[in-house]
């Protein structure tokens, strides 16, 4: 017989190795199987939790893949990409087209809106090197046209000084003007 077909004597015997007897020993084996399950119990749960992260990601990839997409064929949409993405994440059963159009049209302001908004005036138009440009330009213009420039009180000054009647002739000239204006 080979040696490890002979038997062991000391399996007849009530010897249990390091444990001194049958109870001792399937208590520990009991304790061993309890362990066993608990670690295969949390390596299937982290197993599911790799999964579920996995396939979010993976929708996570899909959405930004689709916004970003979208975003191509309408470059309107793309100051409001990230939120767009985000909203989509969030909730899987918002459609793109549908959200994108609602997200514009919560941001949408009129021009008039615009104008009367002092970050919109101050980031966008007053900072505009191209929008100054032509401001200046156009004062400059109406300067040297001896145009009448308006002040804020709507009234109208005139840069030229105002000079006085050298004759009797024109002084009723001056008279009939300003008679004729109001």
């Amino acid at each position: 017989m080979d040696k490890l077909e002979q038997p062991n004597e000391n399996y007849g015997s009530n010897s249990f190795g390091k444990f001194k007897d049958a109870e001792s020993l399937m208590k520990a084996y009991s304790n061993l199987e309890a362990e066993f399950t608990k670690k295969s119990q949390k390596l299937a749960q982290l197993e599911a939790e790799k999964e579920t992260e996995e396939q979010e990601n993976s929708r996570r990839a899909e959405i930004e893949r689709k916004v970003d997409e979208f975003v191509t064929k309408f470059e309107k949409v793309k100051p409001f990409s990230n939120t767009l993405k985000e909203n989509l994440t969030n909730n899987e059963n918002l459609n793109l087209e549908e959200e994108a159009i609602n997200i514009i049209s919560n941001n949408y302001k009129s021009a008039d809106e615009l104008i009367s908004d002092d970050n919109f005036l101050s980031n966008y138009i007053y900072s505009n090197e191209k929008i100054k440009d032509k401001i200046i330009t156009d004062y400059i213009s109406n300067l040297s046209q001896n145009l009448p420039i308006k002040s804020k009180s709507n009234a109208n000054i005139s840069l030229t000084p105002p000079t006085d009647p050298a004759t009797i002739k024109e002084a009723g000239k001056l008279a009939k003007s300003i008679i004729k204006q109001k």
